[in-house]
Formats: C-alpha cells, sequence, structure tokens
C-alpha cells in the first residue's frame, strides 16, 4: 500500500485564511443573471457545474451542485433572476436551496437513498438556455467489516480494512481524518489519502505509523493519542448536460470506522 499525506491543518487558521484567499481570488460569487456580457444573464455554455450525489449515513442522500466559471480558481455563481437548480428522482423533485455560502454558493436538496438511479439535476433559467439533464446513481451500499469501529491500534500496526460488497466497478479509495491530542495540550488535525482498490478485492492494509509519524513530523510536541477516522468512498461518474461549458458529476457512497491509537 502506498499512502499519500496531504498535510497537517489547524482548524482556526484554515477557517481565517481560507475566506481571505477566496475574496482576494475572486472577490466572492456573482450574478447568474447580470454577470454575463453587457450586463446580462451569463450564458450558460460559459458555466462550469460541479454535481456530487452523496450518501454518507444509511438511507440518506445529498444532491450538492456548484456553478461557476471553470477557472483554476474558481468564481461561484449565486442563482438569481428567476434562474434555479432543481433536483429529481423517481418522480420526486425538490427545489435545491442555496447554502448561503459568502464566498462558494451551493445548492442543496435531500432525498432518500436509491442506488442504481439516476438523481438528475435541472438548470432552469428566464433567459438564456435551460440545462435540464446533468444526471448520476449511487453505487450500492456497502458495510465496513474490518476492523471493528474504535478498536485500539499502536505503533507498529497493520490494519486491514474490509468492506462487503467490494463496490466493483466503482472506484475505490480509502482516506483519513485524524485528530491527534499532543503533550502540550494543543490539537493536531491532519487529513489524506491513503489508497485505491485497484484490483477490487474490497479490502486494503493501513498503516498506522504512515498517519501518525506524519503528526509527529509536524509538532515538536509528543502526540498523547489520536482518533482516526478510514474513510472508505464508493464513486460513480455521471454526465453534465451539454449546454454547460463543461463539468463533473459524481455518485459517492461513503462510510468511516474510527480508530483509537494510543503510543506504545
Amino acid at each position: 500500500m502506498q499512502t499519500k499525506i496531504f498535510g497537517h491543518r489547524m482548524p482556526w487558521l484554515v477557517a481565517l485564511v481560507a475566506p481571505i484567499m477566496l475574496l482576494l481570488a475572486c472577490g466572492g460569487p456573482k450574478s447568474s443573471s447580470t454577470s454575463g456580457p453587457d450586463g446580462g444573464p451569463v450564458p450558460t455554455n460559459r458555466i462550469t457545474m460541479s454535481l456530487i450525489v452523496e450518501s454518507s449515513e444509511p438511507g440518506r442522500a445529498v444532491v450538492r451542485a456548484n456553478l461557476n466559471d471553470g477557472r483554476s480558481l474558481a468564481t461561484s455563481y449565486r442563482l438569481d433572476g428567476g434562474d434555479f437548480l432543481r433536483a429529481c428522482i423517481s418522480g420526486i423533485c425538490r427545489p435545491m436551496a442555496d447554502n448561503d455560502s459568502v464566498y462558494t454558493p451551493d445548492y442543496i436538496a435531500r432525498f432518500d437513498y436509491q442506488p442504481g438511479v439516476d438523481y438528475v439535476v435541472s438548470f432552469n433559467r428566464q433567459q438564456d438556455r435551460n440545462a435540464p439533464d446533468s444526471r448520476v446513481a449511487l453505487p450500492p451500499a456497502f458495510t465496513i467489516v474490518t476492523p471493528a469501529n474504535r478498536q485500539q491500534v499502536t505503533d507498529g500496526e497493520i490494519v486491514l480494512v474490509s468492506w462487503s460488497p467490494t463496490g466493483a466497478p466503482a472506484r475505490v479509495t480509502l482516506r483519513y481524518d485524524s485528530e491527534c491530542s499532543l503533550a502540550s495540550g494543543s490539537t493536531n488535525f491532519s487529513t489524506g489519502s491513503l489508497s485505491t482498490d485497484s484490483n477490487a478485492d474490497g479490502r486494503e492494509a493501513v498503516s498506522i505509523d504512515e498517519i501518525v509519524n506524519f503528526v509527529r513530523s509536524s509538532s515538536a510536541s509528543t502526540v498523547t493519542r489520536c482518533s482516526i477516522d478510514v474513510i472508505v468512498r464508493h464513486e460513480l461518474p455521471g454526465r453534465v448536460d451539454p449546454a454547460f461549458r463543461n463539468g463533473t458529476a459524481t455518485g459517492l457512497v461513503s462510510r468511516k470506522v474510527r480508530l483509537d491509537y494510543l503510543p506504545r
């Protein structure tokens, strides 16, 4: 197994810096109906859609969409002037509500979890072209078999994470979130990717050292304990309506198991 660690993050610093960077980069969201040429609507064929349908708990699914300009530091569009998003599945339709973010508005609707059935999102406009057919299906539900939740782990251990069913043909990846207490009294948070189940056998080995040693390398203080969430993600690609400039659509089912780390 190869582990890729993304890095140490301090929540207060992220909360402080991220909005500032977004504000400096793009000045906050723009109007969908007045930010286009000559103060008119942004043409649909200049808009990029990011669509994710996720089930992170049994029986529930969240449809989340973001419309933006597609640049590397993307500027999001806030829908106004009669523009709106609607999500439907199996004949049940709901308007997608603005999450009220000052910087990157997402539009959200909640449904029951239904695997193998398309969740369809339509972009409806008073002016310019509608985009009625972005869609994605969720993979089947699965259960993490091993390890047991709250299993205690320590230095040098390799933990076998297994799940059933395996998820094939969905793409299966493992990530982690850790929260570690330090002898100094502070807390270290880190997050990262672990591996991809490339052979689709429904199991991957996770090295505890690779997670905890990164925490040690980013702090002068001793680690006294950690809570480590290992997250298994099954992903299927969907399609974005061709009326958009481009975009991505992903159906995601995720489950997690918590490990309690104590040093030797």
